[in-house]
């Protein structure tokens, strides 16, 4: 991972260089091709300049027109600014200066910048120097050229020069126009040269850039196209595997379904095998007590009794964990369906009745008549009967109440007994295992199993338990289930 993000860095690095190279480049040829425009249209104004000056010359020459004298001063005034910006540019004077000169010439004033840019730069190449060079002698041409018309005006002031002199004027003038011409052609020829070289090697620099671009994309295309192919291959092995631990949970879950099955007989097998002879016994023994207490014999009427107790909670012991058992092996979630709660506490209250009376105990259902709810009856069943179950165990000659109310949120269900109460240890065993939720610890049986079963089957129901010890004895639990939660 870490070497993928690396690779990244550095192939972006590379290109924003090679790009930024790219801009650097074409900004330089771009201000190199417009400084050497510039030098190309200032020849052609230096050229034109001593042109029309030359010909005003020859015409004051024979015409002694000071007009033409002033055309001559005003267009020579061209080339000789340019040659003033020359001068500045070699001896290192200040911009001003040079802009000067370059105005004189009649430059265009945002030419200037790149003009001088030029010449500061290109100033040792060859090309250029032999630019310069020319321009220089086409300078030294056109003082030759003004020193003549100086000599020319004070002459024909003096009326000092005759028709055969001026000839001779005229042809040194033609002189100094032909070498002119040859200097400014040269300079035209060098500065072409030069340019066309340093853009061939901009060119060059820009693709070889370019290739750096082209290539560092195509190796990055090639690596990510690898990484591809490499992740869709280990995608396949994946997929292979996976669907071999498909096939593999396909068998489990075949075989458990198998085991399943086995269960269901196993749970069918308890309860006709033990539940049908344990309701026989409780029968006979509640008949040896209608017996015996006719006979009015205490000892045998006490040990009936006894049995009757032991087979009845023997009986209810199996009933509750073969009910336990079907909510594990059968399904958690319970096909759930609206029951009447007070029908289902009224039913555990006639089931336990009977012992409770033989305790001296009264049961009380407090719950409305009207209450019903969709939540696992199943559960809810075992949950209530341990919790009477518990309660008649632990209460002689008293009162247990049981009940369940709701409102918005949840349905909260209550056993209270008036019996020998628990100990604030045991209300903190149970607080505390529950606050736990380890399943290990739950199956365990300190204290007996049958609270351990409820606090598992409130794990399942997302449900909370609560425990108290009223001021007149004995204990309430309170168990609240929440309507969100079962949904």
């Amino acid at each position: 991972m870490k070497q993928a993000k690396a690779n990244t860095i550095t192939f972006l690095i590379v290109i924003l260089t090679a790009c930024s190279m790219l801009i650097v480049i074409n900004f330089y040829t771009i201000k190199t091709l417009s400084a050497t425009r510039a030098y190309v249209n200032g020849e052609s104004r230096y050229s034109k300049g001593h042109n029309i000056a030359t010909r005003n010359l020859i015409n004051y020459l024979f015409t002694s027109n000071e007009e033409y004298w002033k055309n001559f001063e005003l267009n020579l005034a061209i080339p000789l600014g340019d040659a003033e910006a020359r001068n500045a540019l070699i001896e290192e004077l200040d911009t001003e200066t040079i802009k000067q000169g370059f105005r004189e010439g009649q430059n265009e004033e945002e030419d200037l910048n790149d003009m001088i840019w030029l010449f500061q730069n290109f100033r040792n190449f060859s090309f250029f120097k032999k630019a310069v060079s020319e321009w220089e002698s086409g300078d030294v041409l056109n003082k030759q050229l003004y020193q003549i018309a100086v000599d020319v005006k004070k002459r024909l002031n003096n009326n000092e020069i005759d028709y055969n002199e001026k000839i001779e004027i005229l042809k040194e003038l033609d002189e100094i126009n032909k070498e002119i011409s040859i200097k400014q052609d040269a300079f035209s020829e060098s500065l072409g040269d030069g340019t066309r070289e340093v853009k061939n090697y901009l060119l060059l620099a820009n693709i070889f850039f370019t290739f750096i671009i082209i290539g560092s994309i195509s190796f990055y295309y090639s690596a990510m196209l690898q990484k591809i192919i490499k992740s869709k291959q280990e995608l396949n092995q994946q997929k292979e595997q996976l669907e071999a631990i498909i096939n593999d949970l396909e068998k489990t879950k075949q075989d458990l379904s198998t085991e399943i099955i086995q269960h269901k007989k196993i749970i069918g097998t308890i309860s006709h095998d033990i539940r049908s002879p344990l309701k026989y016994i409780q029968l006979i023994a509640k008949h040896l007590i209608t017996s015996t207490k006719k006979s009015k014999d205490a000892t045998t009427i006490k040990y009936v009794d006894s049995i009757y107790k032991s087979s009845s909670q023997l009986y209810d012991f199996t009933k509750t964990l073969i009910e336990y058992s079907k909510i594990y092996i059968e399904d958690k979630d319970y096909d759930q369906k609206m029951f009447s709660v007070y029908d289902l506490i009224e039913n555990k209250k006639i089931f336990f009745e009977d012992i409770a009376a033989n305790n001296g105990t009264q049961i009380i259902n407090k719950t409305d008549l009207n209450l019903s709810s969709d939540i696992n009856i199943r559960i809810i069943s075992i949950i209530i009967h341990n919790l009477l179950d518990n309660a008649v165990k632990n209460t002689n000659s008293g009162i247990i109440e049981i009940g369940a109310h709701a409102d918005s949120e949840k349905i909260s269900y209550w056993v209270k007994d008036t019996g020998s109460g628990m100990s604030q240890d045991i209300i903190d065993y149970y607080t505390n295992l529950f606050k736990d939720r380890d399943p290990e610890k739950l199956i365990l049986s300190t204290y007996g199993i049958g609270l351990h079963l409820v606090l598992e089957l409130l794990v399942i129901l997302k449900g909370n338990i609560s425990f108290s010890n009223p001021t007149n004895g004995g204990t309430t639990v309170t168990i609240d289930i929440y309507f969100k939660q079962n949904k």
